[in-house]
């Protein structure tokens, strides 16, 4: 989040800057601020619905859509192992490693919230374990047992590809739910 804060805090810099250079153009700082805010409406609008059309396509399985996502700069952190991900693939292989554990994953998004380049969508991933998980608290078997657990996907986006993807989600309720 510190990134979040200092990104914030830059923005705000260059929104001064610019209705600075707004005022010397003949434009007012409010028109200048308003133009702004407005980009920046359209610019999060974009990003909340590309981030709709990622768990969309989780939920069909489309692994093409989920591939075109990423970038060469992109990461994607799974926060509760620390492992992170980067490259190209580094958006589509952490989704197709949950799809071979739980083949029937499916994210029900109760949230999506976009600021900018960032996107916090917060819900729940459902799924039947039928695959084996290399987990921290070593390999699970299959159970074939039912899982709901809560998340919250937190997004830095580019040009339409993720540049960051942060992903929270409690994996000893997890853990519980597959041994229990």
């Amino acid at each position: 989040m510190n990134t979040l804060a200092s990104n914030l805090g830059r923005r705000n810099f260059l929104a001064l800057a610019a209705a600075a250079g707004a005022g010397a153009a003949g434009l007012s700082a409010g028109e200048a601020s308003a133009s702004q805010g407005a980009a920046a409406a359209d610019l999060s609008e974009t990003n909340v619905a590309l981030i709709r059309k990622l768990y969309d396509a989780v939920n069909k399985k489309d692994l093409a859509v989920i591939e075109s996502y990423g970038d060469d700069d992109s990461e994607w952190l799974d926060v509760p192992f620390k492992f992170t991900s980067t490259g190209r693939r580094a958006i589509i292989d952490p989704w197709k490693s949950w799809f071979n554990i739980f083949p029937d994953a499916t994210c029900e998004v109760r949230s999506v919230v976009g600021l900018g380049d960032y996107v916090v969508a917060q819900g729940t991933g459902r799924g039947t374990h039928r695959g084996v998980f290399k987990s921290p608290a070593g390999e699970l078997a299959p159970s074939g047992r039912k899982m709901a657990v809560s998340f919250c996907d937190v997004y830095q986006l580019r040009d339409g590809k993720i540049l960051r993807a942060d992903s929270y989600f409690d994996f000893y309720d997890l853990l519980n739910q597959l041994k229990a």
